[in-house]
């Protein structure tokens, strides 16, 4: 059977539509394939805190050095660097003077700053560098008029080796149990 003419370029013409259509195909194809290469967003900038009254920009947080919940039995001395307590000298001595009356007493340099009941994982490094720290001993008796740091008191600390941190105040009387993390330098 003769073809003619006409039919003959329409079949071409179909061959071409066919190629170009695959040739698009493949073009997609490699730009769905690497659209991230081609519409690269930058990674979104470190979290930062801005300062109120200064708006200079600070690092949000700091690497932890040690932190964990410890007990710290009546009389023994509390490492918070270390996260250990001990028999002998360190940053605290849970000091007790009688059955009631006990206190948080700082050695060896270290320096303690009571911030009061607050939410433990709001306070922020950024926070602790401008507390004004004091080695005065800490009134920690089971009379609630004299106590500075009931359950739920949160306590911002140097150590005596320099490291900034924060505990707070599980439960008191005897023993003292806290949760506390202490900051790299």
């Amino acid at each position: 059977m003769a073809t003619s003419e006409g039919g003959r370029d329409s079949g071409a013409r179909i061959q071409i539509l066919v190629a170009v259509i695959g040739v698009l195909g493949v073009i997609a194809a490699a730009v769905i394939s690497n659209w991230n290469n081609f519409f690269h967003k930058p990674a979104p900038p470190q979290k930062t805190v801005v300062s109120a009254s200064t708006h200079e920009e600070k690092k949000a947080e700091r690497a932890i050095f040690s932190s964990g919940e410890l007990m710290v039995r009546g009389t023994w001395h509390c490492d918070l660097d270390a996260g250990a307590e001990t028999d002998h000298a360190a940053d605290f001595w849970w000091q007790e003077e009688t059955s009631v009356k006990r206190s948080l007493t700082p050695e060896d340099g270290a320096e303690f700053y009571v911030i009061g009941v607050r939410n433990f994982n709001s306070l922020q490094f950024t926070e602790l560098e401008h507390f004004t720290y004091s080695a005065a001993a800490i009134d920690g008796s089971d009379v609630k008029e004299e106590n500075d740091i009931p359950k739920g008191a949160v306590v911002a600390y140097r150590t005596k080796q320099s490291r900034l941190g924060k505990l707070e105040i599980e439960s008191y009387g005897h023993n003292l149990t806290i949760r506390w993390v202490t900051y790299e330098k």
